[in-house]
């Protein structure tokens, strides 16, 4: 057949008016089960195939969104994206992913390429030097966002995260619970928000115990297990390690874990690592960690974004989950036998 297949005939071929068979095309509208299932095999034995290009330039309507993230070889992050796609494709929406690589100035330019494709919305984890400029942008586009796990000081903007400050708290009252005195906090960069509310956390802590909290070792670096391995000789470089170490990240404990165990020093160090990625429990030792439930974020964050698309004038909203801290053996604690 030389003549293109249109949706008329899609729907003819299943018994349907067009109205439903573009509802089960599109994911919008109540359609049975039984109905959908037949009007995806007439699009098989007809080889149709749904435009959605075209159409949203008809509609100017677009159901895809668009995902910045910092690091797309952070498994934290590829966790966050499960969550957030299955609350996308569940309302008929998908995601068009890019990486900034943590970089503003190439932030600002997958978002202008972002909004030349019509995404419906932004799903963002800001980069740490975002300046004025990407928030004036971002603003006079009037393109629904949500910042996720990382906000912007003094910039009101709907966001979904972990309470960072309790995260660092959690970890800090643990270590302390093993008699530990000497504490270093490992891995981000003094713009990292989220980094700066961790450490106030564990510095609220070690103020409760009597400590003084300027006493605390902060050693920054990449949030990656390189970033650690470097992290953990700084440590090594210093001589006398702490006794207690809480990492900015999974990926970090185990690069500073490492560093530790390559110059035969990981004995007697208690460490915690934070988000508690599916690898935590896989590593020797297994890893205590402070858990986020990234899958739960990424949900939670396309679920306040499809709100936001909604209703843009809704008024800005935030969500913020307490983590808990998934206790195994780095931190000193033994498995019951």
């Amino acid at each position: 057949m030389d003549l293109a297949v249109t949706l008329k005939n899609v729907a003819a071929h299943a018994g349907v008016s067009r109205t439903t068979a573009s509802n089960v095309v599109t994911g919008t509208g109540r359609v049975s089960s039984e109905t959908r299932d037949r009007v995806h095999q007439a699009m098989r034995e007809l080889g149709y195939v749904y435009n959605r290009g075209a159409a949203s330039l008809r509609t100017r309507r677009t159901t895809t969104v668009g995902v910045v993230v910092t690091d797309i070889a952070n498994p934290f992050f590829g966790e966050l994206l499960v969550g957030l796609e299955a609350a996308l494709a569940e309302a008929g929406f998908r995601s068009l992913v890019v990486a900034s690589s943590d970089d503003p100035v190439r932030q600002d330019e997958l978002i202008a390429e972002l909004r030349e494709y019509q995404v419906a919305g932004l799903a963002i984890m800001p980069a740490s030097r975002s300046g004025s400029t990407f928030l004036e942008a971002l603003e006079a586009s009037r393109v629904p966002h949500v910042f996720v796990t990382k906000y912007l000081e003094g910039v009101s903007a709907p966001y979904v995260g972990p309470d960072d400050k309790l995260g660092g708290r959690l970890a800090a009252e643990h270590l302390l619970g093993h008699g530990c005195r000497s504490f270093a906090f490992v891995g981000g960069f003094s713009p990292h928000l989220s980094r700066r509310d961790r450490i106030e956390g564990v510095r609220s802590a070690l103020a409760d115990a009597g400590m003084d909290p300027a006493l605390l070792v902060e050693v920054e670096s990449p949030t990656n297990g390189e970033g650690g391995l470097q992290a953990g000789q700084a440590l090594l470089e210093r001589g006398v390690l702490p006794e207690a170490i809480i990492c900015q990240s999974d990926g970090v404990a185990f690069g500073v874990y490492r560093a530790l165990r390559i110059a035969g020093r990981a004995s007697g160090v208690r460490l915690i690592g934070y988000d508690d990625v599916r690898t935590a429990a896989l590593w020797e030792p297994p890893l205590t960690s402070v858990a986020t439930r990234p899958e739960l974020l990424g949900r939670a964050a396309a679920e306040l974004l499809l709100e936001e698309i909604a209703e843009p004038a809704a008024g800005v909203s935030e969500r913020v989950f307490a983590p808990e801290l998934v206790v195994r053996e780095s931190c000193g604690c033994q498995q019951a036998s």
